[in-house]
């Protein structure tokens, strides 16, 4: 495994995977720690404020390497930034309810920081530096008002809840690999080529709470299939190394004859030609003692993780088979909820600091 090292940023604040390196098996393997810190700006922010934006943060890519070994960030603005700092009003939408059985918070924070490293105490740095009390600190301009943590590789989630059963090959919660060689949209292709998010992308930003207790009472070829698709053992599953063969054309035939929807099944419905177009950065998280995941995806419009989601919740799944229900034998629905959502445009490396503000 390696985890390459770069003193170079490229444009996007987004590419960061060319850092990843690559697992025994080829699977791309990103930052083992993270932390979302979301905050809200004070007053009207101008050019001195994005001169100190900016200095705080090319201090901290300075300080480190750009990948794993070193520190990953992104610095994304809400929909309060662009509608009520900039002359873009309605770049960003609101986020909203994905399904009828959720109720989360639809949070509008001015602005999210994505710090990920292998290294905890970087994170803590970095962290400090922004929001503690030095002179590269941001607290004449912005004021936190959440800060979230999370982990995200193998043998990780075995270690935080080792009373579960989760084996120790498996990076997140559910206890399997979700990120396979050709299962994300590339970089590129979620990359903004023209208007105030050139170079840049946006980001729907969620806290999701599992059920794992229920969820690892299920024997894992249950668990494969409900998570993947129920053509698939467990120890198929554990194998893949490549894009999760979830036979998504056939998804109605399954549902038939097996009464059971696969989460990855239902969601590939949502590709392109057969390409995924969301670019999932999630970690797991124990934050307030609550187990789930910090769902971070990144796509070039954001109706691109609408309809992703809606495709996701097998909704149709009682048409093929009355066994089925919203959540009832349908892919993982039973054992998550969403407690909050945010959506945030994230500008490119240049423009990351207050973009488009009015002078």
């Amino acid at each position: 495994m390696t985890a390459p090292v770069s003193s170079r940023r490229p444009t996007g604040q987004h590419e960061w995977e060319a850092t990843f390196g690559r697992d025994a098996n080829g699977r791309p393997v990103p930052p083992k720690r993270h932390v979302l810190v979301l905050a809200n700006v004070l007053g009207r922010p101008g050019d001195t404020a994005a001169r100190h934006l900016e200095a705080g943060l090319a201090a901290l890519e300075e300080r480190y390497g750009y990948g794993r070994d070193g520190l990953l960030s992104t610095v994304g603005w809400g929909q309060t930034w662009w509608d009520q700092h900039t002359e873009q009003v309605g770049l960003i939408g609101a986020p909203s309810r994905m399904s009828r059985w959720e109720d989360p918070v639809l949070e509008q924070p001015s602005a999210i920081f994505h710090f990920a490293s292998d290294h905890q105490d970087v994170l803590d740095d970095a962290r400090e530096t922004l929001f503690g009390g030095g002179d590269l600190a941001q607290g004449e301009y912005l004021t936190v008002i959440d800060v979230r943590n999370g982990f995200v590789g193998t043998g990780l989630p075995a270690q935080a809840l080792p009373s579960l059963g989760i084996p120790a090959s498996s990076p997140l919660l559910l206890g399997f690999h979700s990120v396979h060689r050709g299962s994300q949209a590339t970089e590129e292709s979620i990359t903004i080529g023209s208007g105030p998010l050139a170079g840049g992308t946006t980001a729907h930003v969620s806290r999701i709470e599992l059920a794992v207790e229920r969820w690892h009472a299920l024997d894992r070829d249950e668990q494969a299939a409900l998570l993947f698709s129920p053509t698939h053992t467990a120890a198929q599953v554990e194998a893949l190394t490549d894009d999760a063969p979830s036979d998504y054309p056939k998804y109605e035939q399954t549902v038939a004859e097996y009464g059971i929807v696969g989460h990855a099944q239902a969601a590939a419905r949502a590709r392109v030609n057969n390409v995924p177009v969301i670019n999932r950065r999630d970690f797991a998280t124990l934050d307030e003692g609550r187990p789930g995941t910090h769902f971070v995806a990144l796509q070039r419009e954001l109706r691109d993780f609408n309809n992703t989601r809606a495709i996701m919740n097998g909704a149709d799944g009682t048409d093929y088979h009355r066994g089925v229900g919203a959540r009832r034998r349908n892919g993982i629905n039973a054992f998550f909820d969403v407690t909050r959502r945010a959506t945030f445009g994230l500008p490119s490396r240049a423009h990351r600091a207050y973009p488009s503000r009015r002078s």
